[in-house]
This record gives structure tokens, sequence and C-alpha cells, in this order.
């Protein structure tokens, strides 16, 4: 889901030129808007994704370090 890509795509592949939060406005207005459907916001455990990308794939980050921002405010 695109909730995973500025917390985790973003830094952890290297697909930083642009964010969903600040150059993809209608995208980030439609992710809201899957978000407030029922029961989708409960099947999204951000920590617990970050923590799956940024500690599994040791070839790409061996130090297991992980920024703390969560991406955007979907709520």
């Amino acid at each position: 889901m695109f909730s995973r890509f500025d917390p985790v795509y973003h830094g952890h592949f290297k697909c930083n030129l642009k964010t969903i939060t600040h150059d993809y406005p209608h995208i980030l207005k439609f992710l809201r808007r899957v978000f407030q459907t029922p029961k989708v916001a409960q099947t999204v455990d951000m920590v617990h994704i970050k923590k799956h990308y940024y500690t599994s794939h040791l070839n790409i980050n061996p130090t297991g370090v992980y920024a703390l921002w969560d991406g955007p405010v979907l709520d």
C-alpha cells in the first residue's frame, strides 16, 4: 500500500527524489480516503512495517538503523 512509500521506500530503497507527502498531493488525498475506509487503518502497523523492512534487508541496511518518521498523517 502507498502508506509504506514515504517511511520505507523513500529512504530504505533510495526512492528519494520525491515524497508522497510533499510532492504528490492527489496521491496523498487518495491515500487518506483509502485509510479512512472502515477497517483499513487497523491493518497498518507502521512500527512493524518499518522494523521488518529496515532489519530484514541487511545487504541494503547492514546497521538496521531506520528513520523515526512514520510518513504522512493519514487519519
